[in-house]
């Protein structure tokens, strides 16, 4: 009996000993696994207070669990060891920040990335990610924030500099074609004084514009002072020769064309001339070139504003100014029945006349000059007119107009042996206009029956000077006295030589 109760007592002394040990290591596991707790605690905390951005962790009804040591500075307005356990969301309704992005979260039950603005003006990237439990249901949400205030600050500072550039290219772009555009401009005659002054005036303005002028007289050029003045100066201006282009590809420059319009076109399409010169200006060279059917076509264009490209049946509304040249008489065109009247009066709205250059001869000389600096800077030479060649120039009819001149100056620099280019030196090469062409006084205005005699007078005896080299010559092909040709002569030249001094 005594044995039993002995043996009884070693098994209950062994069971306390055992659970002893056991509590001692469950002790020692929890131990353990708070100390393990603690550390990665100290691992998130010290993960958080690295980070630039500010965490926030808040429940599934939006109330703050805990938050980084990273703070945005000015943005709660209040401590936010105050507003543990409470909701951020009211914050949103007292109106220190806007949008909620936890609201957001909730809402739309995914990563949502917004922008808060404070009611101090800072600017705050903010995004929230939602955690979810195993039931798929909404548990936590991460936010992490950072303030963008000074980025988003900086980026609209970039952003007006780049506005401010491009408008500064673009300025500078204008000013550059200026004054490409004013070494063509060259004149001092009160005719082209007032075409200029009309030009100005109605550069702003989208009205079709009809040139009228011989070939060379600059018509090109005085299209490019319209585009130069006025408002579309920063969009697109084009040219296109109605003469250079033959008829059946004509309609697909203008117009263009969808794929698989006609074969050997473009597989995928061409846009026209109107549609590339939207918001600009279409200079459209030797208009009365352009055959009947197109005439009908740019009419509605012109009428309606919009083109139909080859192959489709979508109009496309366009914006653009036509100014239309022509070398011809369109009244007499429309009278023979090869070009519409209807787009005559839809093209005349302002019509401008260009003045031959026999008509303006106070232009051949600053011209001349000018051709001839042109030709000095290219190739590095010194040439120069003298006042007699000048005053022959100045004889001569120009058929060609501006055009010729640029080209009989050019000839002379290429073939002249001496930097001095005189009257007889040029004479061997105008003289050729004179004989190729009959030419006739010409009379530019009215004027005293003296005035237009003394005008002509002039003109024969620089003509006579230039072909026949001597007084004696040029005398006896005038049919008056040796000595009449040189008086008349020296006081020619000892006024055009005083004029040019000037």
């Amino acid at each position: 009996m005594f044995s039993n109760l002995n043996e009884k007592s070693k098994t209950i002394s062994v069971s306390i000993e055992d659970e002893e040990d056991l509590a001692q290591t469950l002790n020692q596991s929890k131990e353990s696994e708070i100390e393990y707790i603690k550390e990665l605690n100290t691992d998130l905390n010290a993960i958080l207070s690295s980070i630039y951005d500010e965490i926030l962790v808040v429940n599934a009804k939006g109330e703050l669990l805990r938050y980084s040591e990273k703070i945005i500075e000015d943005f709660w307005q209040v401590d936010l060891k105050d507003l543990i356990g409470k909701n951020i969301m009211e914050l949103v309704d007292r109106g220190y920040f806007t949008p909620s992005v936890s609201r957001l979260v909730m809402e739309k039950q995914k990563k949502v990335s917004v922008v808060q603005e404070t009611s101090t003006g800072r600017k705050i990237l903010a995004v929230g990610n939602p955690i979810f439990n195993e039931n798929n249901e909404l548990e936590r949400i991460v936010i992490a924030s950072r303030d963008i205030t000074e980025t988003s600050r900086l980026k609209n500072e970039l952003q007006e500099i780049r506005e401010k550039t491009e408008l500064y290219k673009k300025e500078l772009h204008h000013f550059k074609m200026k004054d490409q555009l004013s070494k063509k401009l060259i004149f001092s005659s009160p005719k082209m004084e007032k075409i200029m002054n009309q030009v100005k005036k109605i550069a702003d303005f989208s009205s079709t514009v009809l040139l009228n002028g011989e070939s060379g007289v600059g018509k090109e050029v005085i299209a490019e002072a319209i585009h130069q003045f006025g408002r579309r100066a920063d969009k697109p201006f084009l040219k296109l020769n109605c003469g250079a282009i033959p008829e059946n590809l004509l309609e697909s420059e203008l117009f263009g064309y969808v794929k698989g319009s006609f074969t050997g076109a473009d597989k995928h399409g061409k846009e026209g001339y109107f549609k590339q010169a939207n918001g600009g200006i279409l200079f459209l060279d030797e208009i009365g070139e352009m055959p009947m059917h197109l005439q009908v076509k740019l009419l509605r264009v012109l009428q309606e504003q919009e083109v139909i490209p080859i192959g489709s049946t979508k109009p496309i509304k366009i914006d653009v100014q036509i100014i239309a040249a022509t070398n011809k008489k369109l009244e007499k065109l429309v009278e023979e029945g090869t070009f519409r009247e209807d787009l005559f009066y839809r093209l005349n709205v302002i019509p401008i006349k260009i003045p031959p250059l026999r008509e303006r001869t106070e232009d051949i000389s600053l011209l001349a000059f000018h051709f001839l600096q042109q030709l000095n800077e290219k190739y590095d030479r010194h040439y120069q007119l003298t006042p007699d060649a000048i005053n022959m120039l100045e004889c001569y009819s120009w058929p060609g107009n501006v055009r010729e001149l640029q080209n009989m100056i050019e000839r002379l620099v290429v073939s002249a042996d001496q930097q001095s280019i005189d009257a007889e030196f040029v004479s061997q090469f105008v003289s050729l206009g004179y004989e190729r062409k009959k030419m006739k006084p010409v009379v530019t205005r009215v004027m005293p029956l003296q005035e237009a005699m003394e005008s002509v007078e002039e003109q024969l005896i620089i003509m006579a000077m230039s072909q026949y080299k001597t007084t004696t010559k040029a005398a006896k092909a005038l049919g008056i006295s040796q000595s009449s040709v040189s008086r008349k002569y020296q006081k020619i030249a000892s006024e055009k030589t005083n004029e040019n001094g000037k």
